[in-house]
């Protein structure tokens, strides 16, 4: 009986943040597994993330080289947590992980990795999720880190995929641009943004725009009944 009252208050809990895998024992404990593996089989955090990915839409970003965003759902809350706990030498205790998805009650949590020119500062850019009527500004931004990346430049390495091996040398000039090409640097800014889950309807579709004067406008398109 104990057992059952819990699951079913978890499940309430998580109604309100989110219309996704409800998180019975059964689901809790897939989703421990599917923590647990990934880290036994060396897998990156974001290869793990890799099902809640949402790949931006528009592609104007000059910048970019994989922007995407992730939803934190109560499932892959509890995986990242039990694949913490194996990296901590611990055992995943189910009590835990029901304990720390639900201080997520009434939030809706994303994940951001992001391309631009330069780290931008907080006044640099917006980010807005938008759902019918209802235009709403995260009530917090949280900025992890960053890195300095070479460019890529999709045209340039087009062309030269398209172009034959004739044996021939490279002259200096040609060289020279090549490696200006390659030395060029994008920073990748990894955030999260908190949103409140009152505010809007997390159990149906909707649109996260991140805007800032380098890159424009990028479009990520949430369906919430895609992802576990």
């Amino acid at each position: 009986m104990k057992n059952i009252f819990l699951t079913l208050l978890l499940c309430t809990l998580m109604s309100r943040c989110f219309a996704l895998t409800p998180m019975t024992d059964e689901n809790m404990m897939k989703a421990v597994q599917y923590g647990i593996a990934s880290k036994q089989d060396n897998q990156t955090l974001y290869q793990l993330l890799t099902p809640w990915m949402i790949a931006e839409r528009t592609l104007n970003n000059p910048y970019r080289q994989k922007e995407s965003i992730f939803v934190y759902t109560p499932y892959l809350l509890a995986a990242i947590h039990a694949r913490d706990k194996v990296e901590e030498s611990r055992v995943p205790e189910l009590s835990e992980i029901r304990k720390a998805i639900q201080e997520y009650d009434g939030i809706t949590l994303i994940g951001a990795r992001l391309n631009s020119p330069v780290v931008l500062r907080e006044d640099e850019y917006t980010v807005r999720l938008v759902q019918d009527k209802t235009n709403l500004a995260p009530y917090a931004i949280n900025y992890l880190h960053h890195e300095m990346i070479n460019k890529i430049d999709k045209q340039q390495e087009a062309k030269k995929a398209n172009q034959p091996d004739d044996g021939k040398q490279l002259t200096r000039q040609e060289k020279k641009e090549e490696n200006a090409v390659k030395t060029e640097k994008v920073a990748v800014l990894e955030m999260q943004f908190y949103f409140d889950s009152s505010q809007f309807n997390p159990a149906q579709r909707y649109t996260v725009l991140i805007s800032d004067k380098y890159c424009g406008e990028r479009r990520f398109d949430v369906d919430p009944n895609a992802m576990r």
